[in-house]
């Protein structure tokens, strides 16, 4: 019988592990997928080298995903025991909880070995050999972000244009690079030609210009200014990683090998400090493992009592535990860095804290709460005001009956389906929103415990988190949404009962497909009316009130370049749209062969309207010896050939447009010499996103009927995880020729959807109606 009941056990919890670690690794690498994708096909990085780079970044990930996913598994198999009573008939049997706990606790030991694994072999090793791999991509996604007469900033805070590319990718003809990595100091280079160079070694990119010049102002004062030729100058460009979280710091030490680490570990009394991080890694290693340890005994303490809710009071309890966890870790590893803290007293305080609220859980669950607490309770509970509700008796109404004739059966039906597929979808939107919430805090908590906004802050950002999320995951919801009815349809036999009663498939599926068209037209209003105003506030909220930047429309350095003709060039530092003014005017006007001519330095610009009146400025100008004469003024109207309306564009993210405003953003870009390319296929994606919906619901239809009966939610997950990757694969290619210039930029945005309407309308003709 004990064997039977661990084999049990055993099957009450793998399944929703193994689902556990599915859903949290699709969501981790899901948006990963289109980087990868545009990797392969615009950048022509070989596919060898994108997989690998995939495969390296997986293990951190999984060892990351294997504690949380084994929580929620147990506190889902304890709540289904405990809410079936079989916890209660176990001890009516004489099984108490500690023997129960004993495969959980097995299943722990087995996971924490495979993390243990993962920390101290694998993670190292996956994040050198992905390093090794970084730079080798980052070739050729620098080679080819440098795109001919178009502003490119691929390499950080250094903004690079380029008159024309040679088709190696490696020589340049007339450049212009701005580096605003010293906001004190306005430095442009100009060069005639240059060179893309690397070196594999030092895994460093460098642009070498030859026969230019370097001009220099200070930022506080244009007066001051510097003019240097040369014939041969380098500079190292600064790099991205790809498929990584922007901002995302490399750490050397999470490369080291356990034995190198623990040799670094080692130090003087007097240099503790800086190998602090050493540590703090090397007890992270050892530390992560023993938390799916403490999970195990802190979800099974959960889970045993008795409860109602089920998977909704699983989710909850598994967010709680994981989000309390992350921030008492992330709370103590930053004094730890710091060494204000002892490393190993920081890392492991977290489980040595919840593994006794876990003991002491456990221990009640198994000998029961002592009396006198009981007694002390309810004596406090008989202190608080007691709240009556009285029923009011309504006066009974005669029900008319709404459908008459022959067909009220059938609208019977309709009403049935849509009030099981509401109810489908909204077990989903609360899932999905649970995960968006775990997703995003698990990312963004070391940077709020950084910059410690307010609290009224962070619910502000999680409150506009929330419908965009939701808004980006409705496809996916639909699907599971979709998948579930028809799975519970197939397995309750009441889809055949239908169609014996001559309601066919079709007819059973248009109520779904017509709710599904009203989620994508309920959609579509809502892109175009409340997205916009929740997504700018939502990144007003992220920029200026919690990481401390200056709104996106009065960014400063380097945020608007502007190519007036072929050889004029326009730098501001601030715009105003409102003054309808510019501060921190740079004009180069340049010669036939790339050279300064000109260079026109202005501390605020006010625009009038007739002319622009220039205010504390200098106008440099640059004869064929290299020889400069300056020309200073306090104030002086100017008729310059660009109007202060070309410059005031929609500064927001194109996510924070609706369909209109794109498409004048993308005609101002394109006029000002900027790659359109990208927003051409966000415009025509806002116009295809909506009816995914729609196509959602038709291919889970097909695929849901096909699969076996007897697959349950396993089966259900599944299928919708296995089409939603189809998907977003077919649409990351599409998206990627169209950035490599293969495929029209409307056709890309619409090719999955063409593509999934066929095989979803071919799978619903095809199956017995």
């Amino acid at each position: 019988m004990i064997r039977i009941l661990d084999r049990y056990v055993a099957r009450e919890l793998s399944a929703p592990f193994a689902i556990s670690v599915g859903v949290f690794m699709f969501f981790l690498v899901i948006d990963r997928v289109y980087q990868l994708t545009d990797l392969v096909i615009t950048k022509q990085v070989p596919l060898r080298l994108v997989l690998s780079l995939l495969l390296f970044l997986l293990p951190p990930l999984l060892s990351l995903t294997l504690p949380v996913a084994l929580l929620l598994a147990v506190l889902i198999a304890c709540g289904r025991l405990s809410g079936d009573l079989e916890v209660a008939a176990l001890k009516a049997s004489g099984v108490s909880p500690l023997r129960l706990f004993r495969p959980f606790l097995v299943a722990g030991l087995v996971v924490t070995v495979v993390i243990a694994s993962l920390t101290l072999v694998v993670n190292p090793w996956a994040s050198g050999a992905f390093q090794g791999q970084v730079f080798k991509i980052l070739q050729a996604r620098a080679a080819v972000g440098i795109q001919e007469r178009t502003f490119s900033g691929a390499f950080g805070q250094i903004v690079l244009y380029v008159e024309d590319v040679s088709p190696s990718q490696v020589a340049l003809k007339g450049v212009l690079a701005s580096d605003e990595r010293n906001p004190q100091l306005s430095r442009i280079i100009i060069a005639r030609e240059g060179r893309l160079l690397s070196d594999d070694k030092q895994r460093r990119l460098t642009l070498r210009f030859i026969d230019g010049s370097i001009n220099e102002t200070d930022a506080a004062d244009p007066q001051r200014f510097r003019y240097t030729s040369f014939s041969l100058y380098d500079m190292n460009l600064p790099l991205s990683v790809p498929a990584t979280p922007s901002g995302q710091e490399v750490k050397p030490e999470k490369e080291m090998p356990l034995r190198q680490l623990l040799a670094s570990t080692r130090a003087p009394m007097g240099v503790a400090k800086e190998v602090a991080a050493f540590r703090v890694e090397l007890h992270k290693r050892l530390a992560l493992p023993v938390a799916a340890l403490v999970f195990v005994l802190v979800g099974f303490a959960l889970g045993v009592w008795p409860q109602r809710g089920g998977r909704v009071v699983a989710l909850t309890s598994s967010f709680a535990v994981v989000i309390s966890y992350h921030i008492l870790s992330t709370s103590l590893e930053r004094p730890a860095l710091g060494g204000r803290l002892p490393a190993g007293l920081a890392i492991w305080l977290p489980n040595i804290l919840f593994g006794l609220v876990g003991t002491v859980l456990l221990h009640g669950a198994t000998r029961g709460i002592p009396a006198r607490w009981t007694e002390i309770f309810w004596s406090l509970l008989a202190r608080l005001p007691r709240l009556r509700w009285t029923r009011r008796e309504r006066p009974a109404r005669k029900r008319i009956a709404r459908f008459r004739g022959p067909r009220a059966s059938t609208f019977i039906i309709d009403r049935y389906l849509v009030r099981q597929y509401l109810v489908f979808l909204g077990i989903a939107l609360l899932v999905g929103g649970v995960f968006s919430l775990v997703v995003d805090l698990l990312q963004n908590l070391d940077r709020f415990l950084r910059a410690k906004p307010a609290w009224i802050h962070i619910a502000q950002h999680f409150l506009y988190l929330l419908p965009r999320e939701l808004y980006k995951g409705l496809p996916l919801i639909v699907l599971v949404a979709t998948v579930f009815l028809f799975l519970s349809l197939t397995r309750q036999r009441e889809l055949d009962a239908l169609k014996a009663a001559g309601v066919s498939l079709y007819r059973a599926s248009a109520p779904v497909l017509g709710v599904a068209m009203l989620i994508s037209v309920a959609a579509l209003v809502f892109q175009e009316t409340a997205l916009p105003e929740i997504t700018a506030r939502s990144e007003e909220v992220d920029r200026v009130k919690i990481r401390g930047f200056p709104p996106r429309h009065l960014q400063q350095q380097g945020q608007l370049w502007y190519r007036s003709s072929d050889r004029r060039f326009v730098r501001i530092r601030l715009l105003d749209p409102v003054a309808r003014s510019l501060d921190g005017l740079i004009v180069l006007d340049l010669t036939p062969d790339f050279a300064l001519a000109k260079r026109l330095d202005v501390s605020r610009a006010q625009w009038t309207p007739d002319h622009w009146l220039l205010g504390n400025g200098v106008l440099r100008e640059v004869d064929r010896s290299a020889r400069v004469s300056s020309t200073r003024f306090e104030s002086r109207t100017a008729e310059m050939p660009e109007h202060v309306d070309d410059f005031i564009r929609v500064h927001k993210l194109p996510d924070a447009m609706s369909f209109l405003e794109l498409y004048a953003y993308v005609n101002k870009l394109r006029e000002g010499g900027h790659q359109v390319g990208a927003y051409l296929v966000q415009l025509y994606s806002k116009l295809s996103f909506p009816v995914v919906h729609v196509l959602m619901a038709l291919v889970a239809i097909p695929f849901a009927l096909a699969s076996p009966r007897s697959g349950g939610r396993a089966t259900g997950i599944a299928v919708a995880i296995a089409v939603s990757v189809g998907y977003w694969v077919v649409h990351s290619v599409a998206l990627a020729f169209a950035r490599a210039d293969l495929l029209p930029p409307a056709l890309a945005a619409w090719t999955a959807n063409i593509v999934f309407a066929g095989v979803g309308t071919a799978l619903l003709l095809s199956a017995k109606t």
